[in-house]
């Protein structure tokens, strides 16, 4: 998934997209820990094949638990993944590469800025022309070929950016129902320890750790 690997390089927590395959790639390392202490927790003999052969846990209802745990975490994970394809599939009907809403509101900014910036361009060349000239009239400004060139290659771009911005603003529509995160997999991922207990004291002691 793009998505996943755009997290791996830059996570962000904070952006409405990327944090939901953050969340994913934490759960997998929780997944990985969880697994990591099953295993410490393995009793594994050699059977008659020389294979390995686990024959218990040192501490079943320890190994259970964690065991609980993991299988909680996975569910979790693979809900995200669900959530993640729909956001992909999204992108992928505006015919779009998964990004996230950060460069999604870049975009847009840089598109409304287009129109503003050439006509900057356009202002200070008016200047120049009065500067040079004292006596030159309004419409021998406006016709000089390089006020022309500017103001309809202004045109241009403002008509080209208005098109993106639309398409844009419709796939921030479209994103917004698969963005709510009603079952608070991103949080519970994030902050596990919200969830794990309703202490406030151990809470605080769990979040300050």
């Amino acid at each position: 998934m793009i998505l996943l690997e755009l997290a791996q390089k830059r996570g962000r927590r904070n952006d409405r997209i990327l944090r939901f395959p953050t969340a994913a790639i934490e759960l997998e390392q929780a997944m990985a820990d969880l697994q990591g202490q099953i295993k410490n927790f393995t009793k594994i003999e050699m059977g008659d094949d020389g294979s390995p052969l686990v024959t218990g846990f040192t501490n079943e209802s320890e190994a259970l638990s964690l065991q609980r745990q993991l299988d909680e975490v996975r569910s979790q994970r693979d809900a995200l993944l669900e959530i993640i394809a729909g956001i992909e599939g999204i992108f992928e009907e505006h015919g779009r590469q998964p990004c996230g809403m950060e460069a999604i509101d870049d975009r847009i900014r840089e598109l409304e800025q287009i129109g503003r910036d050439m006509q900057k361009k356009i202002n200070a060349l008016v200047i120049d022309l009065i500067q040079n000239n004292r006596a030159i009239t309004l419409p021998e400004i406006w016709s000089h070929p390089d006020i022309r060139a500017l103001e309809d290659a202004r045109a241009q771009a403002i008509r080209s950016s208005a098109e993106e911005l639309e398409g844009l603003q419709k796939l921030k529509i479209d994103l917004e129902p698969c963005l709510r995160d009603e079952q608070k997999l991103c949080e519970k991922s994030f902050y596990p320890y919200r969830f794990w207990t309703k202490n406030p004291a151990r809470i605080s002691e769990m979040g300050s750790a």
